[in-house]
C-alpha cells in the first residue's frame, strides 16, 4: 500500500541520470546504477518504471531484465529496485511490484527471479524453493523466484546479462 502521494508510469532515456543517482544515494555504491545503465544500453532492460512525488522528484525505481532459461529468453530478474532514503517504508516498493509484475507477465515472461530481502520478497508470491530448483551465479535464502505460467520450465541453467557478470 502505498502511503505517499506518487504515480507510477515507464522510465525514459532522460530518466536515466536521475535512475542512477537515486540507487547510489539507496544504495550508497554505483554498482546498481552501473547495472541499470548497462541493462539498457544493451537491450536487456524488459521493464522499467520510476515512481514520481507530486512535484516530479524520482522516488523509486525497478528495473526487470531478460535472464535466458537452458537459452530461452523465457524469464525476467527483478533490480536492482530502490526508493530515494529519505522515502523508504513508505510503499513504494510494493507499489512498483505491483505495477511491474503484470507488464512482465503480460509480454509473456514464465518465471521471475530476484536476489533480494528474504524477509519482502515472499509476500508477492516469491519463494526460494522455486529458485534452487535453477542453476544461477546465486542461491540462498535470498535467491527466490515466482512462477507466472503453468508452462514454465521446472529446471535449467539461468544465464544473466552481461551488466550481472560485469560487476563480480
Amino acid at each position: 500500500m502505498l502511503r505517499v502521494s506518487a504515480s507510477v508510469r515507464a522510465t525514459t532515456p532522460a530518466d536515466l541520470d536521475a535512475v542512477a543517482a537515486l540507487n547510489d544515494a539507496a544504495f550508497g555504491t554505483p554498482d546498481e546504477a552501473r547495472i541499470t545503465r548497462q541493462l539498457h544500453k544493451d537491450g536487456d532492460s524488459l521493464v522499467s518504471l520510476v515512481a514520481e512525488d507530486e512535484e516530479g522528484r524520482l522516488i523509486g525505481h525497478i528495473e526487470f531484465f531478460r535472464i535466458l532459461v537452458n537459452g530461452k529468453d523465457v524469464a525476467a530478474g527483478l533490480g536492482p529496485m530502490c526508493a530515494a532514503p529519505d522515502e523508504q517504508r513508505r510503499g513504494i516498493g510494493y507499489a512498483l511490484i505491483k505495477a511491474g509484475m503484470p507488464q512482465v507477465e503480460q509480454i509473456g515472461r514464465q518465471l521471475v527471479f530476484v536476489l533480494g530481502h528474504p524477509g519482502y520478497y515472499p509476500r508477492f508470491g516469491f519463494n526460494p524453493a522455486v529458485a534452487a530448483r535453477y542453476d544461477a551465479p546465486w542461491s540462498g535464502e535470498a535467491f527466490m523466484a515466482i512462477e507466472l505460467f503453468e508452462t514454465a520450465p521446472r529446471s535449467g541453467t539461468l544465464t544473466y546479462p552481461a551488466a550481472f557478470m560485469d560487476a563480480e
